[in-house]
């Protein structure tokens, strides 16, 4: 705004000129229904093994459960690990874990902030039943400054070593960042001090990259890639796996009321499984996708999306026991037309609702998935949230057992040697929301309440189809699939400050998760039911440039943080072990004794409470120079079970435990930018 006026000045004024300023205010974005949003700076300063995590940062929400910390899976709302949607810059990540439990797929130095859907996700994402977690590879370099590396860092942590850089040369910017680690030496280590006892010859790689090129101002173009490897020893047990992901998008806007999106990405997963020469499993996964999309905007009030998604699935699958050798090739290609209307009835109601058509050829099936969403400004601080739909999943995981795996092994839709079908599994949702923000003016409340069912999940069985079919010599994996139902139904209470020298936040998550299969045998729990879970995080700002305590008299950007985590939960199910007997029997000619172990009920028991709480006692740096950080976990030292067995070696047989993550207090990281 210009302002300018006439005055008689005295002779001896001096006048000075100014020149142009221009002050930018960026509006924070609304959040769209249903969407939770983790920034890159909260991962960064929450606890962990001295590395920043993507998903343990979506494990701390409410109504996501963590079954162990071996494990980096997350399981939402009563939903299986194989029914979350993984998408890095649109193209699909699967199973994305690291062995331990110790990291996550994903560099937080090569994304923005991470969009999460629990409830409600748009019409736009499909083919998962529970969730979606929406990653986009971040803009290398600084706005205002050409460089070739504006940015780089390196980072040393008592597991992994991390390398970093960016830049920025007119329309092009870019990140390239990759990790290794060194764990196997690191575990040695504190063997020989006595830390662990845990024998394990591990070793994995990561590879990330975003290249962003404006083409035009309306028109960017974006290639990204995603490139991880594990290899895993554990004797008997040997396991290697790994993930690629390569999208490329364009964006284009046509005018003020249309752009104009298309995605060209594949993705990649591999494992093999190996135990001694008794066995092994070995299953590849390709997929090819294409998926186009307009937004217009020329109706007022009303923003339309309408797009159309091919995706090509190539699935070698292969099992090789003793002198029996099973492969099973599926080629599924899917065809997906999906609409969207996100309608502002008036300025505080907001109607979003949708329909997404599918059509699979390898099941032959043709689905369509309804889904809606209702927003309601109470005032301008309280929303009421609706939400409702049905959703389809055409490629899931096989469930050959209650003991979780480190990854999942995935099978589309098909048809059976006998001709019967296998339909996708199928959920209808229905969940509700409110929220209050300023609350004292500072804190933010929400409380939500949801029930979902899940239809047709597969299982694998033992028996085969006893049609003449099924003796040919051309059998499939499905013809040994049985089905399962489950429901599950819940509230979430969360408390949080974001503003401030402290910061956290508190939440708290009831649920109730049944399974039944079609075998006739009893509901039991699934093995990631949790009924209940209390989570704390608590950051405090001792010394920086932001709201602090104080701040350094000399170098301003210096800061000093501390952080702490705390989890109470339920224990996860288990398949206790009642008791064992010793059967005498004749075998070869020689009487001999047998230990037999008595199972108990599927799932009947649990584990003991789980408690743990992680400290980030010091996080200390400069603002874009150096970070250094040290990081202890389980720090009052509980023993959280992980299952218990006999071990039969011994005599009498003993009843084992085996805990979960023991006392770590040696988490170190550096990291230094130049």
């Amino acid at each position: 705004m210009t302002s300018t006026s006439t005055t008689c000045l005295p002779a001896a004024t001096k006048v000075t000129e100014l020149k142009k300023v221009v002050v930018q205010l960026r509006k924070r974005p609304k959040r769209k229904p249903g969407e939770s949003v983790v920034t890159a700076k909260s991962i960064k300063r929450m606890p962990g093994l001295a590395e920043a995590d993507v998903i343990k940062s979506v494990q701390a929400l409410p109504g996501v459960v963590a079954s162990s910390d071996f494990s980096s899976k997350i399981y939402v709302r009563g939903g299986a690990a194989d029914q979350n949607l993984f998408l890095f810059d649109n193209a699909v990540v699967y199973s994305p874990v690291h062995f331990f439990g110790l990291f996550s797929t994903f560099l937080v130095e090569g994304i923005d902030d991470v969009q999460f859907y629990k409830s409600g996700f748009p019409a736009q994402y499909g083919n998962r039943l529970s969730s979606v977690l929406k990653m986009e590879g971040r803009a290398g370099g600084q706005d205002t400054v050409d460089e070739w590396f504006s940015k780089s860092s390196i980072k040393v942590s008592t597991f992994a070593a991390q390398l970093h850089t960016e830049g920025h040369q007119g329309p092009a910017r870019w990140v390239f960042a990759g990790r290794t680690t060194y764990i196997g030496y690191m575990l040695d280590l504190m063997n020989a001090v006595g830390l662990l006892d845990l024998d394990l010859d591990y070793e994995f790689t990561d590879l990330q990259g975003t290249f962003m090129y404006n083409v035009t101002n309306d028109t960017r173009l974006k290639f990204s890639f995603y490139i991880g490897k594990d290899r895993l020893s554990f004797d008997p047990l040997y396991m290697d796996w790994g993930n690629v992901a390569i999208p490329i998008n364009l964006t284009h806007r046509i005018n003020g009321n249309w752009d104009y999106n298309v995605t060209l990405a594949y993705s990649e997963f591999y494992q093999t499984m190996k135990i001694s020469d008794l066995m092994s499993i070995e299953m590849f996964l390709y997929t090819f996708s294409a998926k186009q999309w307009l937004n217009y905007r020329g109706i007022a009030n009303h923003t339309l999306t309408f797009g159309y998604e091919l995706e090509y699935d190539y699935e070698r699958y292969q099992e090789k026991m003793a002198t029996i050798s099973v492969a099973d090739i599926q080629k599924p290609l899917h065809h997906v037309g999906f609409l969207q209307d996100a309608w502002k009835i008036t300025p505080d109601y907001l109607l979003q609702y949708g329909m997404r058509f599918n059509y699979h050829e390898a099941s032959e099936h043709f689905g369509v998935e309804p889904r809606a969403s209702l927003t309601v400004n109470l005032d301008d601080s309280k929303t009421l949230e609706f939400y409702g739909g049905y959703y389809l999943q055409y490629l899931n995981a096989l469930v050959y057992t209650d003991q979780e795996t480190l990854n999942d092994f995935y099978y589309p839709a098909t048809k059976t040697t006998s001709g019967r079908q296998i339909k996708p599994a199928s959920s209808w949702l229905f969940a509700t929301e409110y929220s209050q923000r300023g609350i004292l003016d500072d804190y933010d409340a929400t409380v939500g309440l949801y029930y979902k069912t899940q239809n047709n999940l597969n299982t694998f069985v033992t028996q085969l189809d006893t049609s003449e079919d099924s003796k040919s010599s051309k059998l499939v994996l499905a013809d040994q699939f049985g089905t399962a139902e489950a429901y599950s139904f819940g509230y979430e209470l969360s408390l949080r400050k974001e503003k401030g020298w402290w910061f956290g936040g508190i939440n708290w998550s009831q649920s109730i998760s049944v399974m039944k299969t079609n075998d006739g045998t009893k509901p039991y729990y699934p093995s990631w039911h949790q009924p209940y879970a209390l989570k704390m995080d608590l950051g405090l700002n001792w010394r920086g440039p932001e709201e602090s305590m104080s701040v350094h008299p000399t170098q301003k950007d210096m800061y000093l943080r501390s952080s702490i985590v705390l989890k109470y939960s339920a224990g996860m199910p288990i398949s206790e072990y009642k008791g064992y007997y010793l059967s005498e029997h004749i075998g070869h000619q020689e009487y001999s004794d047998e230990v037999v172990v008595i199972p108990g009920s599927r799932n009947a028991a649990r584990q003991t409470d789980y408690f743990r709480v992680d400290v980030k006692a010091i996080d200390v740096g400069r603002e874009g120079k150096w970070n250094f950080s040290w990081t202890i976990i389980n720090l009052t030292d509980h023993e959280n079970m992980f299952f218990t067995f006999y071990d039969t070696r011994k005599n009498p047989p003993e009843k084992t435990s085996i805990s979960q993550f023991p006392f770590l207090p040696i988490m170190l990281s550096y990291e230094y930018y130049f």
